[in-house]
């Protein structure tokens, strides 16, 4: 039969029962750090449920109203798994995604899922209450885009897929320990085909925002140059400053539609000269005015981009432009 697990500090002595807690639950689990306790001789702990193999579903509570999970406790384990929590109470969790924070409030029946790379802070309200699906790393990251969680995520109970995954959780609590070792391993194993779903569409959503903050960084970066293409100040490290972000994060933004921040703005000068080039209420500017006056420095760099971007000096343009403009005013003599 499938091995059932059943934990409980009350036959500890009060004053080890919060280690011997912890130690316990780094074993079925992760290595964690737990917040101040008021009343340390009062603490008490449970943990029960059932393990086949990698994988594990256990029920816990504990007197802990506040647990971390260090950059120590992470260095601790050894073992790379994925966790879905389904908390019975309210819980906050913040999470470093390597930099950046991530609140999450859960409410009862909400799930959180993560893994051993996160680091946390949790805090109940009230003693921890919550479901655990463990699911070793081998058996999840195949079947999740890029193989991993983009950070911890929240899946709201009440959803569709959070309402499969917790009917789901039940059946498989009510049914495991009637089960052999092997298919209590198997029908564990099936579950993460829908907690992979949930992943998925958490990654999707995920990269799509990250997308949409991309593509309006990009939006203002460009509104910038076009406002400032006539200053030949214009810079990299003085676009970024005024659009609060570093100069490295400029340059990724234009790198990501394969042009360079230098060539972007080289090539929009060149079609503003261009235009003003060709343009017959222009002719009477000089080349070399019209090109100063969009900001180039040099009549050398000028010239030689250019003919490498258009094909052609400036002079013929300007030439070609002479000549329509004489065409047209001939034309007009013949036809008086």
């Amino acid at each position: 039969m499938i091995m059932q697990v059943h934990f409980s500090t009350d036959h500890i002595a009060p004053r080890d029962r919060v280690k011997f807690w912890c130690d316990y639950f780094a074993k079925q689990a992760h290595s964690i750090t737990p917040g101040e306790i008021p009343d340390p001789a009062a603490f008490r702990a449970e943990a029960s449920g059932s393990i086949a193999g990698e994988f594990a579903l256990l029920e816990i509570s504990s007197g802990l109203e506040r647990v971390q999970r260090t950059a120590a406790d992470v260095a601790r384990d050894k073992i790379e798994a994925f966790f879905v929590r389904r908390f019975r109470a309210p819980v906050i969790w913040r999470a470093a995604a390597r930099s950046t924070p991530v609140d999450l409030i859960h409410e009862p029946g909400d799930f959180c899922i993560s893994s051993t790379e996160w680091q946390f802070n949790a805090e109940w309200k009230g003693p921890e209450s919550f479901d655990m699906l463990i699911i070793p790393w081998a058996a999840l990251s195949p079947i999740i885009t890029g193989g991993r969680l983009e950070r911890p995520f929240r899946l709201a109970g009440a959803s569709p897929l959070g309402s499969l995954l917790g009917a789901a959780i039940d059946a498989v609590k009510a049914q495991a320990p009637l089960l052999s070792n092997e298919h209590g391993e198997a029908v564990l194993r099936n579950l993460c085909g829908l907690v992979a779903l949930s992943c998925n569409i958490s990654n999707e959503g995920i990269n799509r925002g990250r997308d949409s903050l991309q593509s309006a960084r990009l939006a203002a970066a460009k509104r910038y140059v076009d406002l400032h293409l006539a200053d030949p100040s214009l810079t990299a490290a003085s676009a970024a400053a005024a659009l609060g972000i570093s100069a490295r994060q400029l340059h990724r933004l234009f790198e990501a539609n394969n042009v360079s921040f230098a060539r972007y703005v080289s090539r929009e000068r060149l079609l503003r000269c261009r235009d003003a080039i060709a343009d017959a209420t222009g002719t009477g500017r000089s080349v070399i005015d019209i090109a100063f006056g969009w900001g180039f420095n040099s009549m050398a760099t000028f010239y030689r981009t250019f003919a490498s971007e258009f094909g052609s000096p400036p002079t013929m343009l300007r030439a070609a432009s002479q000549g329509r403009v004489n065409g047209q005013r001939t034309t007009g003599k013949d036809t008086s």
